[in-house]
């Protein structure tokens, strides 16, 4: 099976141009199941950068984040 590793661009881009929170949650909903799957991933800094919270791209918080996520 092929699995993916996400960067940081993935989320943020995602988020605010094609498929927002609000717009699209299908997406969201799919990217976590992708992740359960093991089929998508990222990395510690990656998650690390989305979870800023004195930045425009913080999205996330840390209770949101599955524990398998990080590679």
């Amino acid at each position: 099976m092929t699995r993916y590793i996400l960067d940081t661009n993935v989320f943020t881009q995602t988020k605010n141009l094609q498929y927002g929170f609000d717009f699209c949650p299908a997406f969201w909903d799919w990217l976590l199941q992708a992740n359960e799957n093991r089929v998508v991933e990222s990395v510690e800094k990656v998650v690390e950068g989305l979870l800023e919270t004195d930045n425009d791209h913080a999205m996330i918080s840390p209770s949101s984040i599955p524990k398998d996520t990080l590679l």
